[in-house]
């Protein structure tokens, strides 16, 4: 794509809409979503290993002598150590070849200028090569290739169209992102960021034949190809009126992308259990020996690092334009480059692939690499890794020795004192749910009693979860009580009503349900007996939804539940899976405001203001292919969440919550 010199944008806000016309060409709809992805720009996402040269080609790439291709583009903020955002860019892509190899001399670069075709200036990028520590029992050898680069000495709030050049000749497309606006210099102009969590992928990864290693004789007759189910999400059953065999989007990881881009956001949030190259989720040794059933032999992960590579493809159409900022959940343990707390430990405790593929801020903890702070115009930003915290599942619980809580202490106090002027509205996201209901994971314990002090005590303004496979928010919570009902539609004031929860691991893994009607196996508290609709299993909750059979008759549609559960410590032991798990409290809850049981994302709008004045962050709601709709996306709740901008600083006297918060 090319635009002549007096069309092509200028300000930031005019590259975001840009942007979203180039992935979104036509009319917006199932059909027209599905064509993008298959050409041009989203072309990326249906490449898999032997398929990323024609992947490049069809993003504009040109080979070199090497037969070396650019792969899964993708963009990350790069802010300073207080998590102010420099004026730069950090790109991440990877180097595909038909062996497995690089000519040993390569050199890489990344190409950055105002316009396609003038580039003048240019950053040389690292690469790294990421190999497994040992050869996967049953399965492939582990052996990619990464590049690198941090572009500084950038403008902020200017578009800058960049392409990743090879010493080889190779040049891929281009691609242009926006850095972050300006500070102090005027109001920032409103601006939308997208979130969502539990992504994975809708295509089979097909390892390349010099990595076959001890694969099945099936998947080498296949040409390396698994079978779908193994190492994508494409085991939905057959009731998902979405993703199900008769549903209205049998590939919804792969379509929220695409329909991510058409709200226009400065950035993404990708709250953990990325790409699911490790399916199991318990952060145990890799093996594929009973791969196949789908079911890793005990005390073992199954693990294929070549999911990563679809996965990077398949969001490289929004990625390579917009920063995606990841934190990490129980399926990005990779223990394959480096233990877990569990196994011993290491230093990276099992992500040192993901520090590889990824580009993490690293201003956090020095023994936490996926804890980070960002500021983007006056939201902060902190990615928490919950998997430290967890009481449902121990694998990596405790590897800071505090080291987390007491910087994630250190950042709130700072960010709501001295730079209260500056950011008004903090979002943290994480993976495990401080709040939840869910029948799979509900709430974890060990999350919540370490953040839900410190997120209250600091008047943090929204919390992007994960883990549990729908989409589900709360009603505002100050030290764990809900303080009102904030139905759909609803303004909240978070420093009076508190901190509002919302688990959008809606991103493509097949779905969870919600609870179960109270029974021996799902039972109360002790003490509480169900009455009318407390009875029923937990029901949907969202705009325009027409229970079956009317409301409360065969479902529970209200707020509240009283058989839900919250992981412990108390009791923990080795599970028959292998790894170190907590145990399940009953409890009861009257805060769970909004449910939905498919897939979904939520786009945030921010909307700055002058100090003084009123300054707001929507957060809306939006399913993909809502059944009944006919819509590839429909808007099912919002709030708003509004302050004083300017005013965001916390009394230092003792606020009546937990000591030590």
């Amino acid at each position: 794509m090319t635009l002549s010199r007096s069309s092509r944008p200028v300000t930031a806000d005019e590259c975001a809409e840009w942007n979203a016309r180039e992935l979104a060409r036509q009319r917006v709809s199932r059909r027209s979503m599905l064509k993008a992805v298959m050409a041009g720009a989203g072309g990326y996402a249906y490449a898999q290993f032997q398929l990323a040269d024609a992947a490049f080609a069809a993003g504009g790439g040109k080979p070199g002598r090497a037969g070396v291709v650019v792969s899964g583009r993708h963009l990350s903020f790069v802010p300073a150590s207080d998590g102010l955002l420099r004026p730069a860019m950090a790109v991440t892509a990877q180097l595909v070849s038909k062996t497995g190899k690089l000519p040993p001399k390569l050199r890489a670069f990344v190409d950055v200028g105002h316009e396609p075709g003038r580039y003048g200036h240019r950053t040389e990028a690292e690469i790294q090569h990421l190999v497994g520590q040992y050869a996967i029992p049953g399965g492939p050898i582990g052996s990619q290739f990464y590049l690198k680069a941090t572009v500084d000495g950038l403008r902020a709030g200017t578009v800058y169209h960049y392409r990743i050049r090879l010493s080889d000749g190779t040049v891929s497309g281009d691609a242009h992102f926006s850095t972050a606006p300006a500070r102090h210099s005027a109001v920032a102009a409103p601006f939308t960021f997208t979130a969502f969590a539990d992504v994975g992928t809708n295509t089979a990864p097909r390892d390349p034949k010099y990595a076959w290693g001890q694969n099945p004789a099936s998947v080498t007759a296949a040409g390396g190809k698994w079978p779908s189910g193994v190492f994508d999400d494409n085991s939905y059953l057959p009731d998902d009126p979405v993703a199900g065999p008769h549903g209205t989007d049998k590939r919804p990881a792969l379509t929220q992308t695409m329909l991510m881009a058409t709200q226009q956001p400065v950035f993404t949030l990708l709250a953990g259990d990325i790409c699911y190259a490790n399916p199991s989720g318990s952060g145990l040794p890799a093996d594929d020996t009973t791969a196949l059933t789908g079911v890793a032999p005990t005390g073992r992960n199954l693990y294929n690092p070549y999911v990563w590579d679809v996965f990077l493809n398949q969001i490289e159409p929004l990625a390579a334009y917009t920063p995606w900022m990841f934190t990490t959940g129980n399926h990005d343990m990779e223990p394959l480059y480096g233990n877990t707390k569990f196994l011993g430990d290491s230093p990276a405790h099992g992500y040192g692939g993901l520090v590889s593929r990824l580009d993490f801020p690293a201003n956090g903890p020095k023994s936490c690499p996926s804890v980070y702070r960002y500021v983007y115009a006056n939201v902060g930003v902190i990615s928490v890794d919950a998997n430290e915290l967890s009481a449902e599942l121990q694998t990596n619980t405790g590897y800071s020795g505090g080291a987390q809580l007491s910087w994630l202490r250190h950042t709130l106090r700072k960010w709501r004192s001295e730079l209260a002027g500056d950011i008004d509205f903090v979002v943290a996201f994480l993976h495990h749910c401080a709040y939840s209901t869910t029948n799979n994971h509900a709430s974890d314990g060990g999350v919540r009693d370490a953040l839900d002090p410190l997120f209250s005590r600091y008047e943090v303004d929204l919390v992007v979860q994960g883990h549990n496979h729908l989409l589900e928010r709360t009603d505002p919570i100050r030290y764990g009580k809900r303080t009102r009902s904030a139905p759909d539609g609803s303004t909240i004031h978070p420093a009076k009503d508190g901190v509002t929860y919302l688990c959008v691991g809606s991103g493509g893994r097949p779905r969870y349900p919600f609870r179960t009607a109270p029974s021996p196996a799902a039972p109360p508290p002790p003490g509480i007996t169900p009455t009318g609709p407390q009875k029923l299993p937990a029901g949907q909750r969202y705009r325009g939804y027409q229970p079956p059979g009317g409301p409360n008759e065969v479902e529970n549609n209200t707020e509240n539940i009283v058989n839900s559960y919250v992981w412990s410590k108390q009791d923990s032991k080795i599970k028959a899976a292998g790894h170190l798990g907590g145990s399940r409290v009953p409890e009861v809850v009257d805060w769970s405001q909004v449910r939905y049981d498919d897939y979904a994302f939520i786009a945030v709008d921010v909307v700055p203001a002058a100090r003084g004045a009123r300054t707001t962050m929507t957060v809306r709601s939006l399913a993909d292919a809502l059944p009944g709709s006919k819509q590839p996306c429909t808007e099912i709740d919002r709030i708003t969440l509004a302050r004083t901008a300017g005013h965001a600083a916390v009394s230092r006297r003792e606020d009546p919550g937990p000591a030590g918060a």
